[in-house]
């Protein structure tokens, strides 16, 4: 069902890498995926630039990205244009891209019940050596269904704000993943899971899995706010 969908969008998908050098020999990172809305403007959440994952610690120094098909390429840097911490949405630039393709954003309410996919760069790893670091991604398709749009608590901002639920655990370093239909428009933007595990129980066990998304329509307003047209 997204096969032609993950085809299309892969194009506008972005490997990030945040990096500050905190100490001697001593480097904090952060990485995520992004996607780009406009020539040269890419969305992610915002915890990904920031220093251990966390919206009131300091931006990474650093902001790296690559293309889905530049893998194996020098890595583009990208600069923040303008974030919301409440909202969890991050917009930045990259200087001459490899490329101008954007994802469309689905301005209106989705469904509940539609069949969803993301694409990204969940479970990267970064291993540092004494030439330097290597950045590992694996480009990952994760499917659900939408479950809800309603109020919902965000584990990292610990705010309640109007979020897409989908009814599927997402891997671990999904956040900025794009959520699309099977037509390849963006219904929201990957921000958080919820689990919640019984008490008394094995740990591994897990009765409630629900990820998070920012709607679409939160990112073209904020992007109209600085202004960049969609």
């Amino acid at each position: 069902m997204f096969r032609q969908s993950c085809k299309q969008n892969r194009n506008s998908i972005y490997g990030i890498l945040g990096l500050s050098q905190i100490g001697v020999n001593q480097v904090n990172y952060g990485n995520g995926t992004a996607f780009m809305i406009a020539p040269e403007i890419i969305v992610t959440a915002a915890h990904v630039i920031h220093q251990n994952n966390k919206h009131n610690d300091p931006l990474h120094s650093s902001i790296q990205v690559i293309r889905t098909p530049d893998i194996g390429q020098p890595f583009s840097q990208a600069t923040l244009i303008a974030e919301d911490k409440v909202r969890d949405i991050a917009l930045l630039r990259i200087t001459n891209p490899s490329s101008a393709d954007c994802l469309t954003l689905h301005p209106n309410r989705a469904e509940i019940g539609r069949s969803v996919g993301s694409l990204g760069f969940p479970l990267a790893t970064v291993t540092f050596t004494n030439n330097g670091y290597t950045y590992n991604l694996v480009e990952r398709f994760q499917g659900a269904n939408i479950s809800a749009f309603q109020r919902s608590l965000n584990p990292a901002t610990n705010l309640s704000l109007d979020f897409y639920e989908t009814d599927s655990l997402m891997y671990g370093g999904s956040s900025g993943c794009p959520g699309f239909f099977e037509t390849g428009e963006v219904f929201g933007l990957h921000v958080a899971s919820i689990n919640d595990k019984p008490q008394g129980e094995n740990t591994n066990s897990t009765r409630m899995a629900i990820a998070l998304w920012v709607p679409a329509s939160d990112i073209i307003a904020f992007a109209s706010q600085n202004g960049i047209a969609i």
